[in-house]
């Protein structure tokens, strides 16, 4: 019986060591994304923003922005303006080419929503809003052109 413990005891401590390691490992690399695991090119990017209305993309306003090495995709590609200012972003969700994330829109009638950042390339996006009863009310396509070549470009 000796014998057995003493078997056993050295798996159950394999087994509660790789559980910690893994528990660790998924906690960690949920929590802090490494900023050049994201896919989007630094450089000078176009921005092309139309309000949907009924379903109808309004007229184009654009946009030209620079994106540094070291950006941050959240800040760089998901802040997007949303009709009501109040909404707040949470749930957020990254891969190496997408960005997702749910939004709350407080007030006397509650609105949810998402938004959602798609490359189907390092130089080229798609984005949307889409907000509860109202379907998609933004709509984003960015492409990049070139590199920045100072700092206020």
């Amino acid at each position: 019986m000796h014998r057995l413990m003493q078997k056993q005891q050295p798996t159950v401590s394999r087994s509660a060591t790789l559980t910690l390691l893994i528990a660790f490992g998924l906690s960690s690399s949920l929590g802090h994304a490494d900023p050049g695991d994201f896919k989007a090119m630094p450089g000078l990017w176009k921005t092309v923003t139309r309000i949907v209305k009924q379903g109808q993309a309004g007229p184009p306003s654009t946009q030209w922005h620079c994106e540094a090495e070291d950006m941050d995709p959240w800040t760089a590609f998901a802040d997007i303006a949303v009709p009501d200012r109040s909404c707040q972003r949470s749930d957020q969700h990254r891969s190496s080419t997408a960005l997702s994330w749910t939004l709350s829109c407080p007030g006397a009638m509650p609105i949810s929503g998402k938004g959602q950042v798609d490359f189907d390339s390092p130089e080229h996006y798609t984005a949307s809003i889409t907000l509860q009863d109202r379907g998609e009310v933004l709509r984003i396509e960015g492409s990049r052109h070139a590199a920045c070549t100072s700092p206020s470009d």
